[in-house]
């Protein structure tokens, strides 16, 4: 099959179930389906990436006008489509998906490629800095304007003119109407356009005022101006009253929901906390409002009590067609609702999705570059009662506030430096784990050019080596570390590949493999695992060549970590609602855990591999013998370096100094001695008055240490400044470095046994973020940073 989008692999063993972890339900299986090309050119068509798609309405979609009124139709009695719009190389395109069927019909570069404003049943709006224009559903011009687009409503579109606004029909570009605005409103502010012909506007001011403008006698004016604040989003045409989505207050969750009445702008209705919202499932004209408490029905205008609804708590819309809804559960699932329930309970990581009757597209337009749309079958009918985890933060424990050493800037007088090298930045390093004496750097020399990879040695306190052509053309994103090799990762321009190029321990240059797309690179024993999107390419390193293809089920990143015990490399991965180890040769699987849950992360931990669960549930799994210990922690985020495992979240308030003793008064001071014991004895002691405490400083971070076998080592709270970023280290023994503070600068190092503080530095104000290790030289715990301009490598 000539594949556009190929599904994802699939094919290899999950072996059978050798153990079981989680407390929570696993989503269902989904099948990754790809897609393929109707058109001739098929043998060059290549995937949209970072795409974004558009659902096409038509009568069995149940969008139409998205009134959501009336009963709602068979969704089987039109195809499903969507419009999707991304890059091709260096250049935007839309094409056309037929959903079930797994069809691109056809495909833009030139008539609309721009982003897309909306689709109707006729017609496609793009719009840019060049103006808006349409294709029709068989993807050629329908017409164009150069006046800037404003707003898309129903089957309108607004663009802007000199002080008015023109209101177009989305099929033909005919002009149904030009509003002359009032005075104080903006043709940039219109946010919406109702009516047969759209010449009723809302818009949305920069002094958080919505404003409708309606005829009235001498012609169009301001009928009504209430202060909403930021509006997010609006549903104008399609009640009595208006809903306004406006941002919700400061460190709050959720955006706050508005009904006005459309006639008198008086507030029907208010919701706050809202986490999602969507036309209900049984046609009325009511709305279905997901909060904290639960999802519930409302009246269209917010009036009246809510009609609560079994179903968790869920968040915002992703996608509607006919009587379902799929909507945001957890952030690496999904629930696909219909009239009776739910229907599904999906791993779905993507940012958007377009429903069909059978599959859905889901598409993402920021993160990985290597994005592209996945299509997936829908599950079988979810048939038990559906329990989605509390996203929480971490567990706070009463911990000690621990004494910090003062920070000393890092002493640069002792620096290992290679001249003339890095003279730019140095933008990644890796420790070998074969010599923990050694360290990899990626330096350039010039801002543009390709990295160098240099080798230096502590325990020698000189570089060994470096490569000018250690890294391939690109832009360097990654360095990793294999038993025999070093890699960098390159990313290519638009339209031109990345690259893995491989150079030995010893600096000599041993093997290139290319790719489309990159975003990360690790490795370890005789491995190196490349991720591009939600795509994994595992690599022989020895020679670079390809041992095979493992993908996520919901689209993210693959949680993968590769365990190196002796001789034997194993790569761990979650998959189809398992973890599981394979060795390397034939990715045969060793042995296979289920997991009630969704897992969020995989690290590795020496010889096993901790699992981080999305409720916030963690566990390790001993690869030699897939034993499970639990980890006493709840919703913290866990790594390891050494024999240690780490968990750390928010700890408790930072005291503040204590308030000054007040001086003593004129009239004290004045008193006899005599006099002060005569008050003494005569009259009988004031009340005291406690001082009042300061308020606190902040919020701790608070660091908990494991062994691996889940007993705890420590807990301590520390004073540091946000952001905090532990860095991953050595072999065991290694001290833990913590960056913390603006830009990463500042580091602590720990005591790995007990988290005792050992010392802090401030690193130079060019230092790159987080570009420090913590290692073990000569058995001595030893912890460094790397400095460019020019290369060197310091020890602290």
């Amino acid at each position: 099959i000539p594949w556009v989008v190929a599904p994802a692999p699939s094919g290899l063993p999950l072996g059978a179930v050798t153990g079981r972890l989680g407390r929570s339900q696993p989503p269902q299986p989904v099948v990754d389906l790809g897609l393929v090309s109707a058109a001739a050119e098929v043998d060059h068509l290549a995937p949209l990436r970072l795409p974004t798609a558009w659902p096409v309405p038509g009568p069995g979609d149940g969008s139409g006008s998205g009134s959501g009124s009336g009963p709602a139709p068979d969704a089987g009695t039109d195809p499903a489509r969507a419009v999707v719009f991304g890059s091709e190389g260096d250049h935007a395109a839309i094409e056309l998906v037929e959903i079930d069927r797994g069809r691109i019909v056809w495909r833009d570069r030139t008539a609309c490629a721009a982003p897309v404003v909306g689709a109707t049943a006729e017609a496609i709006v793009c719009a840019d800095a060049n103006g808006t224009r349409a294709v029709g559903l068989d993807g050629k011009p329908k017409w164009t304007t150069h006046a800037p687009f404003i707003a898309f409503t129903d089957d309108r579109v607004v663009v802007s003119g000199a002080g008015e606004s023109i209101i177009l029909d989305a099929a033909t570009g005919d002009e149904l109407a030009r509003v002359r605005l009032p005075r104080g409103v903006s043709p940039d502010s219109i946010v919406a356009s109702c009516g047969d012909v759209g010449r009723e506007l809302f818009a949305a001011g920069g002094d958080g005022r919505l404003v409708r403008v309606a005829e009235a006698r001498g012609g169009p004016a301001v009928s009504w101006a209430v202060p909403v604040g930021t509006v997010v989003g609006i549903r104008a045409c399609e009640r009595d009253a208006v809903v306004v989505t406006q941002a919700g207050a400061a460190g709050a969750a959720g955006t706050t929901l508005v009904a006005i009445a459309r006639t008198t702008g008086r507030p029907t209705g208010r919701i706050d906390g809202v986490l999602g919202v969507w036309p209900a499932r049984d046609g009325s004209d009511r709305l279905e409002i997901a909060t904290a408490a639960g999802v519930a029905r409302y009246a269209g205008d917010l009036a009246g009590p809510p009609e609560p609804l079994d179903l968790p708590v869920l968040g915002e819309l992703l996608a509607s067609r006919g009587d379902r809804r799929l909507v945001r559960a957890t952030p690496l699932t999904a629930v696909l609702l219909d009239r009776a329930g739910v229907r599904g309970y999906l791993p779905l990581a993507a940012m958007g999705a377009v429903l069909g009757d059978t599959a859905l597209l889901a598409t993402s337009w920021a993160g990985s570059p290597g994005e592209t749309a996945r299509r997936v079958a829908l599950p079988p009918r979810w048939t038990r009662r559906l329990r989605l985890p509390a996203l929480r933060p971490g567990v706070t424990v009463d911990a000690e506030l621990r004494d910090l050493p003062p920070v000393q800037p890092v002493a640069l007088d002792g620096a290992i430096a290679q001249l003339d090298t890095g003279m730019h930045a140095v933008t990644a390093h890796a420790l070998d784990p074969g010599d923990p004496a050694a360290v990899y750097a990626l330096a350039v020399d010039r801002d543009g050019e390709r990295a160098a990879v240099a080798r230096a040695d502590l325990a020698a306190k000189r570089w060994r080596w470096q490569r000018v052509d250690g890294c391939g053309p690109g832009t360097p994103v990654a360095i990793a570390v294999a038993r025999e090799v070093v890699v960098c990762g390159t990313r290519g321009a638009p339209g031109q590949p990345s690259l893995v190029r491989a150079t030995s321990r010893d600096g000599e240059a041993r093997w290139d493999w290319p790719t489309d797309s990159l975003d990360a690179v690790a490795a370890g024993g005789d491995i190196v695992v490349v991720h591009d999107a939600g795509r994994l390419a595992i690599l022989d390193a020895g020679d670079g060549h390809l041992r095979g293809h493992l993908a996520s089920d919901d689209g993210a990143a693959p949680r993968v970590a590769p365990v190196v015990i002796g001789d034997t490399t194993l790569v761990v991965t979650a998959e189809h609602g398992r973890v599981v180890a394979r060795v390397t040769s034939g990715l045969l699987p060793v042995w296979s855990v289920a997991v009630a849950g969704v897992v969020r992360a995989l690290v590795a931990s020496g010889d096993g591999v901790v699992v981080a669960l999305e409720d916030g549930d963690a566990y390790r799994i001993d690869a030699r013998t897939a034993a499970v210990v639990a980890l006493p922690g709840l919703g913290l985020a866990w790594g390891a370096t050494g024999d240690v495992v780490t968990g750390h979240t928010v700890g408790g308030p930072i005291p503040g100094p204590a308030p000054p003793v007040p001086p003593p008064t004129l009239v004290q001071l004045l008193k006899r001695p005599l006099q002060i014991l005569h008050v003494d004895l005569d009259v009988p002691p004031p009340m005291s008055t406690p001082i009042t405490p300061p308020p606190p400083l902040g919020d701790s971070w608070q660091l908990t240490l494991y062994d691996q076998a889940g007993g705890m080592r420590a807990r301590n709270d520390y004073a540091l400044a946000a952001p905090v970023a532990p860095v991953a280290g050595g072999p065991p023994g290694s001290p833990l470095v913590i960056a913390y503070g603006p830009g990463l600068r500042e580091i602590m190092v720990l005591d790995p046994r007990t988290g005792d503080p050992l010392r802090r530095v401030r690193l130079p104000d060019d230092a790159a973020p987080g570009a420090v290790f913590g290692t073990v030289v000569g058995g001595a715990p030893v912890a460094g940073a790397l400095l460019a301009a020019p290369l060197r490598v310091v020890l602290f």
